[in-house]
């Protein structure tokens, strides 16, 4: 889709991204700024729009969703169309994994997603996608980046880890230049859809870790 450039639009956009901006996280979720992202508990359509920045083929070659989970055309370019800061509230659907979405603040759409999520021994971990008009730009780096501050500053967790899938360069780069390191873990992992990865596994650790007001997971809190 291309953006449409029309100055009324994007003056009203940006005004809405300031006061977006200027969230804090409450009981009904979480925000917070970081770059040129908004990072924030999404409604349901910035939900719908998130998952179908991940739907395309390039992304599902390592998500590995279940079918039902991604979105086929032509719904993925309409809930790509999705403006932020509109929809009903969302309640997740998962009560092991919190999501927020990233909305770019320039532009005026949803980006990508992360989350805090459990992995497969329980223990927490984080991980995410960007939509496709984002990739390749170095924002990698900042969507890891705000899943530590999910983890650290918001949920208390003092160690969250990463998994990537062996040959996935771009991702361990992005999760490197985030500030995870290589770590030792499980040689294989597996995906939603039933396929087994070989695996890379990065670790970030965090001194004095502190819980926000926003919603807390208790179930990694005691990870």
């Amino acid at each position: 889709m291309a953006f449409v450039s029309n100055a009324p639009l994007v003056s009203r956009l940006t005004r809405r991204g300031r006061l977006m901006a200027k969230r804090t996280c409450d009981r009904r979720g979480h925000a917070f700024a970081f770059g040129r992202f908004l990072f924030r508990t999404p409604t349901a359509w910035e939900y719908a729009a998130a998952v179908a920045g991940g739907s395309d083929p390039a992304a599902q070659r390592w998500l590995g969703w279940l079918a039902d989970s991604v979105v086929a055309e032509p719904m993925r370019g309409e809930a790509l169309r999705v403006l932020p800061g509109t929809g009903p509230d969302w309640a997740t659907p998962d009560p092991h994994s919190v999501d927020v979405v990233a909305i770019d603040l320039v532009a005026g759409r949803c980006a990508g997603l992360v989350s805090v999520h459990a992995g497969e021994d329980g223990g927490p971990e984080t991980g995410g996608y960007l939509a496709p008009e984002y990739r390749g730009q170095g924002f990698g780096r900042d969507l890891f980046a705000a899943g530590l501050l999910l983890a650290h500053e918001h949920l208390g967790l003092s160690r969250v880890r990463a998994g990537a899938e062996v040959g996935n360069v771009a991702s361990g780069r992005s999760l490197e230049a985030a500030g995870l390191r290589r770590a030792p873990g499980p040689p294989r992992y597996t995906l939603p859809d039933g396929r087994a990865c070989e695996a890379w596994w990065y670790q970030h650790d965090a001194a004095w870790p502190r819980a926000c007001a926003g919603p807390q997971a208790k179930w990694l809190a005691a990870s």
